[in-house]
């Protein structure tokens, strides 16, 4: 393969991965704000039933390269990492409150 269509195709890579950054951050502030409002009434952060249906919508988006296994592998990291910025944003929440009592 030649070495300009391979540093092309890394290129692309790197935009993709950039983009994948960017959605991930914005998943993350949103859980955060979810979090927030959460804090507010004293809800747990963690549902274990949206959980579930967030892998059960994750059945036939399987492609090429992506099983089913692969996704909910995926977006088991990726909802610890929400879990954990929404547990953030019902902290903050909280401080704010207690600050203000």
């Amino acid at each position: 393969m030649d070495e300009t269509i391979i540093q092309s195709l890394r290129a692309q890579i790197d935009r993709i991965d950039k983009s994948l950054v960017d959605l991930l951050s914005q998943r993350m502030e949103l859980a955060y704000q979810i979090g927030k409002e959460k804090g507010k009434t004293g809800q747990t952060v963690t549902v274990p039933v949206r959980e579930e249906e967030i892998y059960h919508s994750l059945e036939g988006l399987n492609s090429r390269f992506l099983s089913t296994e692969d996704l909910k592998s995926l977006f088991s990291q990726i909802i610890a990492l929400g879990r954990k910025a929404g547990e953030e944003g019902a902290r903050d929440v909280k401080k704010k409150i207690g600050q203000t009592s």
